[in-house]
């Protein structure tokens, strides 16, 4: 995975770098101004998914914003996003071509056996294809059955429970679906001590790169607005 540029902020907030493009995932507790964002995904509207201010320091007038249909009137109402020609809606199982070589595919995310999100929400995963890498972003989501048939070269998936899949199925997942990298989110922050990154690590089959790029370091320094980094 060469010229792979991967920063995660913190929780589940990511930015992928890739094909000239920068492309920014549920963007939370960005609090420095970099307005270099060309898309912006929100997979649902949790306040830790869904953080205006942190989507103002990241968008500029040409950013272009993909999110859940369900959630598009608040992304308006709450970040300010005016322009309706800029907000590309989706449901799940939608297949889409942002541009030349940049496509996008979506899959419910939702709990099983939680409430906290629920099916019906019509919530999102993405599968982000750049170049012909596919990029899996989980979001809020337990290991779904459409979760397992994912075919992607990096997953990013979260690994913090009380929410989302833990860290023993998240790694189950992983092992399944065998992407060449895996990298832990949704931990650290919100919910979930910063050790699960290593716990996570150390179930995933030893053929897949696990890259545990939250750190106990790192999430004392996001509280700063830096960003953490991971470049393959």
């Amino acid at each position: 995975m060469d010229n792979l540029d991967i920063k995660i902020n913190t929780h589940s907030s990511i930015k992928i770098t890739e094909g000239g493009k920068k492309f920014y995932f549920d963007p939370f507790e960005l609090r420095g101004r970099f307005c270099d964002a060309d898309y912006i995904f929100i997979t649902h509207d949790h306040y830790d998914h869904l953080d205006p201010k942190s989507i103002q320091n990241v968008m500029n007038d040409k950013t272009k914003f993909i999110c859940p249909t369900k959630v598009a009137k608040t992304l308006i109402s709450d970040a300010g996003i005016r322009d309706s020609a800029k907000i590309i809606k989706l449901n799940p199982f939608d297949k889409i071509e942002l541009e030349e070589n940049i496509r996008v595919e979506t899959l419910p995310a939702y709990n099983i056996n939680k409430q906290f999100h629920q099916k019906v929400f019509e919530w999102l995963s993405y599968i982000l294809d750049v170049n012909g890498k596919r990029f899996y972003v989980a979001g809020d989501t337990d290991a779904t059955d459409e979760a397992r048939e994912v075919k992607c070269d990096v997953a990013l998936v979260p690994i913090g429970g009380t929410y989302t899949m833990d860290y023993e199925q998240a790694s189950k997942l992983v092992n399944i679906i065998k992407p060449k990298v895996a990298i832990p989110t949704h931990y650290g922050n919100v919910v979930g001590e910063y050790e699960l990154g290593k716990k996570f690590v150390a179930l995933v089959d030893k053929s897949i790169e696990v890259k545990e790029i939250i750190e106990k370091e790192i999430r004392i320094n996001n509280r700063r607005g830096e960003e953490n980094e991971v470049i393959f």
